[in-house]
């Protein structure tokens, strides 16, 4: 009787096991299966970007059309890419000009400084200077520091060290502090140079926004929200996000010239501020030349008076042909946008996905054999050319090209 009740007990722990291993399957799988689905409708708001991306091309290189790139292009539109529903998941996708920051790579040191002070306060003009020349000196090959206070950068990094920390540098001693001297490859790397905090690159600090989210979410979750429809203030936020911190305003991808017609309000005040044309009021100036280009319109925008090239900005009160060319001393303009950021994140039940790619738009050429079995006849004809020794017909075709350069999955 004890033999049969201790394997009785034995049988039921086994039978236990496996029921709770069997239940415990059967929920990662549905994890997975609702991450997968996640992640295809992420890729589904790449594709979306990309598409939309190219027919902005063709649309500004149609017949009699004037190629540039502005707040009111197809690839802005927000009524397409919020929440758009996909079977039982959503996707929202943003497409993010990189022309309209500033390059962190090839920007003007006095650019760079106002756009700090714009973030930590218009009266701490030494500290922002202070953390413009260590990030100078961080990526030129040089030794010699920016500001001129040491023989050697190393040295005047070492003496910011003790300064701030109270630490007493011995030249012969371990060197605490190392510079990169080389060109940044993210700007995620701003947070290795010294004076930089996660509040100022962020604009928060993380660790206190992940608990904020996590809270907001689980309210959300309990109160059974879930916001589908687009409201004026997601169209007003589409277009008027304020940057937090210096992560909104800097890049590395883009080709060093900044786009007027989406640059925002805070990269255009440091750059009127480093140019000094407006006085005491960069902002002013800056706000003037988004009014303008917007038409006064806070969301729904088009493309009436945007900016068609850089000769127009003189239609803006305050910038005068003098006062254009001062800003174009310190940092190249344009009207075009080449490089592009496109976050799109998929939704499926309880499972978020996110995908951010960096890609390169550009107008191409391309040689098309007729004979071909996927050639498709309704492709874009520009030149037409038939060898009279060769049977095969030829083409010459224009098309938009997106290349994908950088690849993130979150």
């Amino acid at each position: 009787m004890i033999l049969t009740l201790w394997m009785v007990t034995v049988l039921s722990l086994i039978a236990y096991s496996l029921a709770y291993e069997m239940r415990l399957e059967v929920r990662l799988t549905k994890l997975k299966k609702e991450n997968f689905i996640a992640f295809q409708l992420a890729r589904a708001g790449i594709s979306k970007a990309i598409c939309d991306l190219k027919n902005d091309m063709v649309i500004d290189r149609s017949e009699d059309a004037q190629v540039f790139d502005a707040e009111g292009d197809v690839w802005v539109f927000p009524e397409d890419k919020i929440n758009i529903e996909m079977g039982d998941g959503t996707y929202t996708v943003k497409i993010i000009d990189e022309e309209s920051y500033l390059n962190l790579n090839t920007m003007n040191v006095s650019v760079l400084r106002e756009l700090i002070k714009y973030f930590i306060g218009e009266d701490e003009d030494e500290e922002a200077e202070k953390i413009a020349f260590a990030i100078l000196d961080w990526k030129d090959p040089g030794d010699i520091p920016a500001s001129g206070e040491a023989p050697t950068e190393t040295e005047a990094y070492q003496k910011l060290i003790e300064e701030d920390f109270g630490l007493d540098y011995d030249s012969d001693e371990e060197i605490l502090y190392r510079l990169k001297n080389d060109f940044f490859t993210s700007v995620e790397e701003l947070l290795d140079v010294y004076g930089m905090t996660p509040e100022l690159f962020y604009g928060f600090d993380p660790e206190e926004r992940k608990a904020e989210l996590f809270k907001e979410r689980a309210e959300r979750e309990e109160d059974n929200i879930h916001v589908m429809d687009i409201t004026k203030d997601d169209l007003e936020s589409w277009y008027n996000r304020e940057p937090e911190g210096l992560r909104d305003c800097l890049t590395i991808n883009s080709s060093g010239a900044l786009n007027v017609n989406t640059a925002g309000e805070a990269v255009l005040t440091a750059l009127i501020a480093a140019s000094g044309v407006a006085g005491n009021d960069p902002g002013d100036l800056a706000q003037a030349i988004i009014d303008y280009r917007r038409g006064g319109s806070d969301y729904d925008i088009d493309n009436d008076n945007a900016f068609r090239n850089i000769g127009e900005l003189s239609q803006v009160d305050g910038l005068s042909g003098p006062v254009i060319s001062r800003i174009r001393s310190l940092q190249r303009l344009t009207t075009n946008s080449t490089n592009f950021r496109i976050i799109s994140v998929g939704k499926y039940k309880s499972a978020r996905r996110t995908i951010e790619v960096v890609v390169s738009r550009t107008w191409e050429s391309f040689n098309v054999d007729t004979t071909d079995d996927d050639y498709n006849p309704d492709v874009r004809r520009r030149i037409r050319r038939k060898d009279e020794d060769d049977d095969d017909e030829r083409i010459t075709v224009d098309c938009p090209t997106v290349r994908i350069l950088q690849w993130r999955e979150r």
